[in-house]
């Protein structure tokens, strides 16, 4: 069955909260220690697809971006069509908003959030775990990207360890018009002659605790030997930074972004204002770490139910509905009434693009998930006992376009040993009414 789908993913940028380089291994790559942060700059991408689209094609608001394979955001969907025999094309639109060549993450960014878009437009019901597999093997930074928050990434940047989230504050993030080549400050750091190294276990330490005074003192990149060394202008905007009241500034990856932890926001915009004065400087912005785990929408919506028995007339229920998107999970909140004892009861309705779970809580509580994976139970619990009903899903379809999403289902419904019936059944979203 043709999907014709549109949705968007956010890709965040990063910044290093302190980078040790271990040692360089015989494959040519670098032992790495480092915490990793997502901030809230973030490119925007929009997936698309319909049986006019085919293959993978890329367009982007920036001019002179590549677009063809040697572009993360291509690569990463290939491999994702390839793997899982996806036969439709897909359209991916990029709006660009962190700055290239920066250390920040973002082509790996790019990348990551293609894995999840590609993941959610066909409904594969991956697991980020799952995604990470494919991620590694793009580059060091995407399997942290796919997740974001804060993590301690070891290895090459693929064993990752979660963190507390760190506590928040402002950040400015100040990126010089120059770029810098990664693949030159890593073969120009000299590993075995460095005596002193950052303290990543200080750092960790600090997070866990929520002591963030004490994590900013520690922070150190030791990849600024380097970078510092041939573009000294990135320790101007580290003092600028400081001396404008920031906690401490750090150079993020290889550079040359320079960001500023700040306790104090209107220090944090003053110190922005001073560094765009910078002849040197080209984008900086006032932001703050990117809490992952509490990413979410809220918005108040209508619902409307429609159902068909076993092929008779459908009927339909609208309900004004608070609905909340929360990581690719859209949980709606209704009530109605009982007609019974004419009380209202509340509802609940979790969707995601493998599974629909219901519950109702009145005269009557109802449990109900429904999966294309695997045979499920709804359960009507009443005064006289509980009954339970087998249900066999055949098909799962959930599409989000603006404002609306629509997810339509046909399954079976069988109560012991009785006969069978079927149920076709439309759910309908509608934000901003």
């Amino acid at each position: 069955m043709a999907i014709n789908r549109k949705i968007t993913e956010k890709a965040f940028a990063k910044v290093n909260l302190g980078l040790d380089v271990l040692r360089r291994r015989e494959d040519g790559y670098h032992e790495v220690k480092m915490v990793m942060q997502t901030i809230g700059i973030c490119d925007i991408l929009t997936f698309e697809t319909s049986d006019e689209i085919e293959g993978v094609t890329l367009v982007s608001d920036v001019k002179g971006l590549p677009l063809d394979d040697s572009n993360l955001i291509v690569k990463a969907a290939k491999m994702m069509i390839e793997k899982y025999d996806i036969k439709q094309g897909v359209k991916i639109s990029l709006e660009k908003n962190i700055p290239m060549a920066a250390g920040m993450a973002g082509g790996s960014s790019d990348a990551a959030a293609t894995l999840r878009g590609i993941n959610k437009l066909f409904g594969l019901g991956l697991r980020h775990e799952e995604l990470c597999k494919i991620a590694v093997k793009i580059g060091a930074d995407v399997p942290f990207c796919v997740f974001g928050g804060t993590y301690l990434a070891e290895g090459i940047g693929e064993k990752l360890t979660q963190l507390k989230d760190c506590p928040q504050c402002t950040v400015v993030v100040a990126k010089p018009k120059f770029g810098v080549s990664t693949k030159f400050v890593y073969e120009n750091l000299h590993v075995e002659t460095i005596e002193n190294h950052p303290d990543m276990d200080v750092v960790i330490d600090c997070i866990q605790n929520g002591d963030l005074g004490a994590m900013a003192f520690n922070i150190e990149n030791i990849l600024e030997n380097v970078t510092v060394r041939e573009y000294p202008f990135i320790n101007e905007i580290k003092e600028i930074m400081i001396n404008q009241g920031a906690m401490n500034a750090l150079m993020s990856g290889s550079g040359p972004t320079v960001f500023g932890l700040f306790d104090n926001k209107a220090k944090a915009e003053r110190a922005a204002v001073e560094l765009r004065n910078l002849d040197d400087v080209g984008d900086v912005f006032v932001t703050c770490f990117e809490d992952m785990s509490s990413d979410e929408v809220r918005k108040k919506a209508q619902i409307t139910i429609t159902t068909s028995h076993d092929g008779e007339e459908a009927s339909s229920v609208v309900y004004d509905c608070v609905a909340v998107e929360k990581r690719g999970k859209i949980v709606v909140t209704y009530q109605d009434k009982d007609d019974e004892n004419k009380k209202h009861t509340d509802n609940t309705l979790t969707l995601s693009d493998r599974c629909l779970e219901y519950s109702k809580r009145g005269n009557v509580n109802t449990d109900m998930r429904i999966t294309p994976d695997e045979a499920t139970s709804q359960i009507y619990r009443t005064e006289y006992g509980d009954i339970y009903i087998d249900i066999i899903c055949h098909e799962f379809v959930l599409d989000e376009i603006a404002d609306r999403i629509v997810l339509d289902m046909d399954y079976d419904l069988m109560q012991g040993d009785d006969k069978m019936s079927h149920c076709d059944m439309r759910i309908v979203i509608e934000y901003n009414i």
